[in-house]
């Protein structure tokens, strides 16, 4: 089942951000932690007015600092 998704998240090319070049990062999780995770972010976007791309980056990397990557 296919899920609608921006264009930027579908194109798998590296990508140049404001001043910044992104990577595209697909994983596969259950169905509810895809909508926990979007739901998180969007909160977090509305709460603090960060850019999506800075949202996403922040959470991965408390993920990697909580796991002491």
């Amino acid at each position: 089942m296919a899920t609608t998704m921006d264009k930027e998240q579908q194109d798998p090319k590296t990508q140049k951000g404001d001043d910044q070049e992104l990577a595209l990062l697909k994983i596969h999780v259950r169905p509810d932690l895809y909508r926990a995770f979007r739901r998180c972010v969007w909160m977090t976007v509305y709460e603090t007015g960060m850019p999506i791309v800075e949202v996403h980056n922040k959470l991965i990397e408390d993920l990697l600092k909580a796991h002491g990557c």
